[in-house]
């Protein structure tokens, strides 16, 4: 192994401690790095919001004039965090393109506003479906029985993936170590039919294949960095404008935003959003997508929630999947 920062050789006695990837010098200089990063995150947090929104409005121009405006497109999910991303893009550049990728997984009550965003709104707006490479299309369950289910959180499932389909002795006992290292309670769901792949194959894959169609080369996203650890640590690493440095160029202008700077937007400027907020929810995701679940109270997570405010989606996914739920001891009655 070699310093992922010098590419010096890896020994026991210089490879830094908290995190193999790197020498003890390189290390110690990027948890500097880091520290630093997360006090700056702090004070953009801390910003009030119209400072944020013009914060914002730098950050989705400076992609417009790297790329042209023909060259870039809001990832729009149709919930309330990229419907703020929208109204801010759209009063900035009215005709912007939209990609929605319909994973065949939505709520009725996100398809309905993706219906009267196109058609009463006046936003661009292209709809993608999920397509494997023969063109034929894929959907929730066919996912799900080809991979498995996206189920406690990505990383969690990613660790499980990568443990169940390991091609050799060395990353299957590597994968385990992993798991036991950073995720002990879930050891014993290690050999269930658990993985991430769904959102690759319903929603990144059908958005890139698109993009790449329309010769696009940076997508907007509506992400806070608060949502997840693992967007938190992406911003610390990146930021909100990353281009050039990964496959995919991303502009993530409401990264530094707070879940309460979104509300607050959505009541200052009336901004409509889905029906599905007003019914209790606090996300519009796929309708059965588990990460996070474990973490709900019983009798009031998203499933049984499911149960009250859409029968007919519950029923589907209770013939279909409730077995799973069963074995992964997720109560959804």
């Amino acid at each position: 192994m070699i310093c992922k920062k010098c590419l010096k050789e890896l020994t026991d006695d210089n490879i830094y401690p908290s995190d193999h990837r790197y020498c003890i010098t390189c290390g110690t200089n990027h948890s500097t790095y880091l520290s630093e990063r997360k006090q700056t995150l702090k004070s953009l947090r801390e910003m009030n919001l119209e400072s944020k929104i013009i914060q914002t409005k730098y950050l989705i121009k400076c992609a417009v004039m790297e790329f042209g405006l023909n060259k870039v497109y809001i990832s729009y999910s149709g919930g309330k965090d990229s419907t703020v991303l929208s109204h801010i893009a759209k009063s900035m550049y009215p005709n912007i393109l939209h990609l929605f990728a319909n994973t065949t997984n939505e709520y009725p009550e996100t398809l309905k506003h993706i219906r009267w965003e196109s058609e009463e709104n006046g936003t661009n707006i292209i709809t993608v479906f999920p397509k494997d490479i023969h063109g034929k299309v894929w959907t929730f369950k066919k996912v799900v029985e080809t991979y498995g289910y996206p189920m406690f959180s990505k990383r969690i499932s990613n660790a499980i993936r990568t443990y169940r389909h390991a091609r050799s002795p060395r990353t299957k006992a590597n994968a385990e170590e992993y798991i036991n290292r950073n995720f002990k309670k879930y050891d014993k769901y290690k050999n269930l039919p658990i993985s991430d792949k769904c959102c690759d194959k319903l929603k990144k894959e059908p958005l890139r294949r698109k993009a790449k169609e329309l010769e696009l080369e940076c997508a907007i996203l509506g992400i806070l960095a608060s949502e997840s650890y693992q967007r938190e640590k992406d911003w610390l690493e990146y930021g909100c404008n990353v281009f050039y440095k990964r496959k995919d160029n991303q502009s993530r202008p409401l990264s530094f935003w707070t879940n309460d700077d979104i509300l607050e937007y959505i009541k200052r400027y009336n901004i409509q959003i889905p029906k599905l907020y007003e019914m209790g929810y606090t996300r519009n995701g796929c309708m059965f997508c588990g990460f996070g679940v474990q973490l709900e109270l019983d009798g009031h997570n998203r499933y049984q929630k499911l149960k009250e405010t859409h029968p007919a989606q519950y029923n589907y996914f209770l013939n279909n999947f409730g077995h799973l739920m069963s074995k992964f001891e997720i109560n959804v009655a």
